[in-house]
């Protein structure tokens, strides 16, 4: 087990519409993640070798955006707490010019061997913009022996939470420790509850990894707003701020080495996977990709 003695007692003072989960069925430790857009996303899928870490991550091709796992069975996963963000990013980089450095610092984390660097990578790393420090929004890093969660914002210091294991943990658009941060009121927070509650539902109700992702990519008996896969195109009573669709899911099996990626045909563009890594290299990470099938689901059964 490591020790998060030091990063605990001084935390550094730096301070998506998404899900993440974290959940742990017989040995496997598992991450798993619904990715909403505003935009249909182009995404691959990329493995590199960092000096003598395996990394492999996905990657929008638009905005830079990394998430993903690396050979020492650690792997990173976030959700937004400033969706504002998730929902413009798009229009802000067609008209300033750049992608947020979020995807590289993410990238940076899974580089390194140890969770410990890289939790301290992730609430400390900085890009060409060095007043933006850190990945923001609620962030879970784990790997077979322990796992962190992160909660951060450009207003609040970072709080580093070892998780409880014998537990399931979720995280939706609301602040756990900041209760002013993220979706604080009104329709969104309802939206970020709902989905957190049927998040719960569905690692209470997996015997299996897979059954984590298939039960995120239900249709369940709630406003499609408020289900954890969503549909802009499918909102009852939208209005103009309806414009999130889930457009991927990505499960990371840390102990067997394992990165699911599920696209959606209509809400995505797939791009491939893109080997980076030398010709004489044994890959130790398995990667399976494939298209998302939607199906109506209860809850309660």
């Amino acid at each position: 087990m490591i020790s998060l003695k030091n990063i605990l007692i001084k935390p550094k003072r730096t301070l998506n519409e998404c899900i993440i989960t974290h959940s742990v069925l017989g040995n496997k430790v598992l991450l798993a993640k619904n990715r909403d857009r505003a935009y249909d996303a182009k995404v691959k899928v990329v493995r590199e070798l960092i000096g003598e870490v395996e990394l492999v991550y996905i990657l929008d091709d638009e905005t830079d955006w990394s998430e993903g796992m690396n050979s020492a069975g650690i792997g990173i996963l976030n959700s937004a707490l400033m969706v504002n963000a998730d929902e413009k990013e798009k229009k802000i980089i067609k008209h300033k010019g750049k992608v947020s450095e979020d995807g590289l610092k993410i990238r940076k984390a899974l580089s390194y061997p140890t969770i410990a660097k890289s939790v301290q990578s992730i609430i400390k790393f900085f890009g060409k913009d060095k007043l933006d420090i850190g990945v923001k929004g609620h962030t879970f890093i784990a790997n077979p022996q322990s796992s962190v969660s992160i909660e951060m914002t450009s207003k609040h210091s970072p709080v580093i939470s070892k998780m409880d294991r014998s537990k399931n943990h979720v995280r939706t658009n609301h602040g756990y420790e900041y209760k002013d941060s993220g979706y604080t009121s009104g329709a969104n927070k309802k939206s970020s509850e709902s989905r957190w509650n049927i998040a719960h539902a569905v690692l209470t109700k997996a015997k299996t990894p897979l059954d984590i992702l298939d039960g995120l990519s239900g249709y369940y008996p709630v406003n499609m707003r408020d289900n954890p896969y969503r549909d802009k195109d499918k909102v009852q009573n939208a209005t103009p701020k309806d414009v999130l669709s889930t457009s991927s899911q990505i499960l990371l099996n840390l102990t067997d080495l394992e990165i699911t990626v599920r696209m959606d045909e209509e809400k995505s563009d797939y791009l491939g996977i893109i080997d980076r890594t030398p010709d004489w290299y044994e890959p130790k990470i398995k990667i399976l990709v494939e298209y998302i099938k939607n199906k109506k689901m209860d809850i309660k059964k």
